[in-house]
């Protein structure tokens, strides 16, 4: 399908979780007229948002009987009739202006990709509250030892349709990691990745230390895959990924610190600490897991 006009398409690909009508609710207050954009909701594997389109008015509802978000961000992609296409998740709230901002950096036409910042949503639980949420922030662009190309997160990203359709949209072997193997193949056909810090998406961070710790295990196991998906053009002949020393010692580092605010009653820079080394332990185990599993030189 060619675009139609619409300035954007929202994808949002969806799997039992019932914070998406929380997310659904932010993108049908946005900033831009309704008329201008419309919302893609790819249901795979669950059949819990049926009614999307009667209650949200600007939802397009499509149901995907297997569980595979690559394949549900496919499908939203084949549909889709925006000059760009925006992707969030469903433990996302989008700001009013999101779709706004977002759109207003891609149409500069310097960029092919751009990621938008994330910040925490209502934190309630410590793990919330002083762990790092989604790349953290996405302040930054960030990159992965697989290639030396940067990547933004699915959670608040934005692409030129026509050039995302252009490298053939998401690989589907990827259960994680399909949003930074797509920036991969934009950045390998020369289109260039960027930021918009002003276009904000709050994200629901993971509640519990064990939630954290298979957040970044799982990150962890599917870049080994990327790395051999790549390996014939980065020429690596294997990978020491030194993103779990650098947090192991950024937290040795803050721990005078921490230890003077454990005197003021103060418990936030330990939790953080704590919380870096459960981080740095869960990509060094994913490192290990997907080695293992994919039978590559990794670690």
């Amino acid at each position: 399908m060619t675009e139609c006009g619409l300035l954007a398409s929202v994808v949002v690909a969806v799997h039992r979780d019932p914070r998406a009508r929380r997310l659904l609710r932010s993108l049908a207050c946005q900033s831009v007229p309704k008329q201008v954009y419309e919302v893609i909701v790819v249901e795979n594997g669950s059949a819990d948002l049926a009614d999307a389109e009667d209650a949200y008015g600007i939802v397009r509802y499509v149901h995907l009987s297997r569980a595979n978000s690559a394949a549900a961000r496919n499908v939203g992609l084949a549909l889709a009739q925006g000059r760009y296409l925006l992707l969030t998740d469903a433990d996302c709230v989008a700001e009013r202006d999101w779709v706004e901002k977002t759109t207003r950096r891609l149409a500069d036409g310097a960029v092919a990709a751009v990621g938008g910042s994330i910040r925490k949503y209502q934190p309630r639980t410590w793990a919330q509250r002083y762990a790092i949420t989604v790349v953290n922030g996405q302040q930054e662009l960030s990159y992965l030892p697989a290639l030396s190309l940067p990547y933004v997160a699915g959670a608040n990203a934005g692409f030129v349709t026509g050039k995302l359709r252009e490298v053939g949209g998401f690989d589907e072997a990827l259960k994680s990691g399909n949003d930074v193997d797509v920036c991969y193949k934009l950045g390998l056909r020369g289109y260039s990745i960027g930021l918009a810090p002003d276009a904000v998406i709050l994200h629901e961070d993971r509640a519990s230390v064990a939630d954290h710790f298979r957040r970044f295990h799982r990150y962890a196991v599917y870049q080994v895959l990327l790395y051999a998906k790549y390996k014939q053009i980065s020429a690596k002949r294997y990978v020491v990924d030194i993103y779990p020393l650098r947090r192991s010692a950024q937290a040795i580092g803050s721990m005078p610190r921490c230890a003077a605010r454990l005197l003021h009653r103060d418990p936030g820079p330990a939790l953080a600490t704590l919380l870096q080394f459960i981080e740095a332990a869960a990509v060094l185990c994913g490192d290990i897991h997907g080695a293992f599993r994919f039978r590559q030189p990794y670690l």
